[in-house]
């Protein structure tokens, strides 16, 4: 499967339009016929877990681990998630774990591997290299996102030195979202206005250097449309492992 970037893209001026704020938002960043099929993929191949924090504490639930809580197992799931909210950072959204599994030589493959391998292909990191400036990226991270009813990723800064991020993206594959539902990247200032707020929009790649004070908006609750996404960070270290192409 071969996946594109749109070839009329202009990266010259794209690049000046990132320098100008750090970040940009690209629209019609792949071809097409791209972008459809990774949609495609993200809605009927995918078998989408459940991420959130209990404290400092990641917890990643599988597709099996979250269809198996039982009703009072979910009602304490979302007592936790809220409290945790209440107090500080939280998240909660469903996820697939692209490149833990595309380097976990146990896990078969799967659809999202080749997207995984574009994006970490010669095409993409050049593209993003010119696009921000950074030609130390060496590599990218990525897993796959479903935002339903109620998800939300509370504000935070991207920063972890320890896998050395220099840039933060977000590929979006939402179809026909509407201006108030939430969902929205958002951006502070120092006064905790939001400087920006970018809705999903299929086919656009949202991309912005790390640090920056970001979150993603809380999807009302009326919503029954799916918020699909492959995001993760440009780095400068090294990959966990050999590709596998």
């Amino acid at each position: 499967m071969h996946y594109r970037l749109n070839p009329s893209l202009d990266v010259a001026s794209l690049a000046e339009g990132y320098r100008a704020k750090n970040r940009l938002q690209i629209r019609n960043v792949l071809t097409e016929e791209s972008a459809e099929r990774i949609l495609r993929h993200l809605r009927e191949d995918t078998p989408w877990g459940v991420a959130f924090n209990d404290g400092d504490r990641v917890v990643e639930l599988s597709a099996q681990q979250a269809s198996a809580l039982s009703v009072e197992q979910q009602r304490q799931t979302a007592s936790l998630i809220n409290e945790g909210a209440r107090k500080g950072y939280q998240f909660f959204y469903h996820y697939y774990p692209l490149f833990a599994n595309y380097f976990n030589r146990a896990v078969p493959h799967h659809a999202l591997f080749d997207v995984f391998e574009f994006i970490n292909g010669s095409e993409f990191l050049g593209f993003v290299r010119d696009l921000t400036g950074m030609q130390q990226i060496r590599w990218a991270d990525a897993h796959a996102t479903l935002f339903r009813a109620g998800h939300f990723l509370k504000y935070h800064t991207d920063e972890k030195p320890q896998d050395r991020r220099v840039a933060a993206y977000v590929l979006n594959f939402t179809k026909d979202w509407g201006r108030d539902w939430g969902g929205f990247l958002q951006f502070f200032d120092e006064k905790y206005d939001i400087e920006e707020g970018l809705r999903p929009v299929f086919n656009a790649l949202n991309i912005f250097t790390v640090p920056a004070d970001h979150s993603v908006s809380q999807v009302a609750g009326y919503v029954t449309n799916n918020r699909f996404s492959i995001t993760g960070w440009m780095r400068e270290d090294e990959p966990p492992g050999p590709f596998r192409r």
